[in-house]
């Protein structure tokens, strides 16, 4: 009797602890049709973590990620020709990246914003607007959805 009734306690232990991880995540995934893909995971305790490619990890990134607030307005991620990530966002956002990887280097836009919107942006006489051949995904973090360049919603 006592062997079951521990039996049924660890067995419902075990649970609890199954559904507070499942319940703690919110994962959305967003890819452009070329394959570029973004995992944006929103944690409790005010915790987004924009993962580049399909993240299904229950334990968070340990490295090239973005982390932010689940109240993030507006996040893009640009890749670039040159094997660089080029995140633009008014806030706060912390890059988590390790120094020895060479594949792709993840920077904030604003770190050379003047080079980077020459490069990137035109201005249409009222907004400065991306050019048309630039890649990214705009991220509506607070809101749980994204947009590709045409403005288009990614299912």
């Amino acid at each position: 009797m006592m062997r079951m009734l521990l039996s049924i306690i660890g067995v419902l232990l075990i649970l609890i602890v199954v559904c507070s991880i499942c319940s703690e995540q919110t994962r959305s995934f967003y890819c452009l049709s070329e394959g570029k893909c973004v995992t944006v995971w929103k944690r409790y305790g005010d915790k987004c973590y924009i993962v580049l490619d399909k993240y299904n990890g229950i334990f968070k990134p340990s490295d090239n990620y973005i982390k932010t607030s689940n109240m993030a307005a507006i996040v893009d991620v640009i890749w670039t020709e040159d094997n660089r990530l080029l995140i633009d966002t008014e806030d706060n956002v912390e890059i988590v990246q390790p120094h020895s990887d060479k594949n792709y280097v993840i920077e904030r836009y604003s770190k050379a914003k003047v080079l980077n919107d020459s490069r990137y942006t035109y201005f249409d006489g009222k907004y400065s607007r991306y050019n048309e051949q630039v890649n990214y995904i705009r991220l509506y973090v607070k809101e749980n959805y994204a947009t590709d360049r045409a403005n288009k919603k990614i299912k």
